[in-house]
């Protein structure tokens, strides 16, 4: 099980969540929105595996989907027709580290303006180009700098 958070495709917030298995590996990319989504209903999840006598539980949001365990097997985990297979401990993993992944998410949305800003400023350049002094400290602009001038 694997879990990454991009900053820099299109300059979205997106998070990659991986299965690897002997048979390969697999990964769903997810948007905030279905993060959010995951956040809500992952402990009603965790209660239903933990067979505290709660009906399984499934949830929805659009073309995600996070399906109930069946016979304590596993859940799976889908965008639109990908999906990936979550195992109990996969989802403990997933539940003990999803505060670290929803405060980055907030963290880089409250950068994104600047961001944005910055791309405007440096994508032509040659040299990197300082941030503004009041600009997001959550942002490393070397590394942006870097990725934009590799990318053009």
């Amino acid at each position: 099980m694997f879990v990454v958070f991009y900053l820099e495709r299109d300059y979205q917030s997106l998070v990659e969540f991986g299965a690897i298995r002997r048979a390969g590996s697999k990964s769903i990319v997810l948007k905030d929105e279905h993060i959010e989504t995951l956040a809500d209903c992952l402990p009603k999840k965790l209660v239903s595996i933990c067979g505290t006598g709660a009906a399984a539980v499934g949830c929805v949001s659009g073309a995600f989907r996070l399906s109930p365990p069946k016979n304590y097997g596993s859940a799976r985990l889908y965008f639109s027709t990908q999906y990936i297979s979550l195992t109990i401990l996969d989802l403990q993993y997933i539940a003990r580290i999803f505060h670290t992944v929803q405060q980055q998410l907030r963290d880089y949305t409250l950068a994104l303006p600047d961001v944005l800003s910055y791309v405007t400023s440096s994508v032509t350049s040659v040299t990197y180009v300082e941030p503004v002094p009041n600009a997001s400290d959550l942002i490393d602009y070397r590394h942006l700098f870097e990725e934009l001038v590799t990318s053009v």
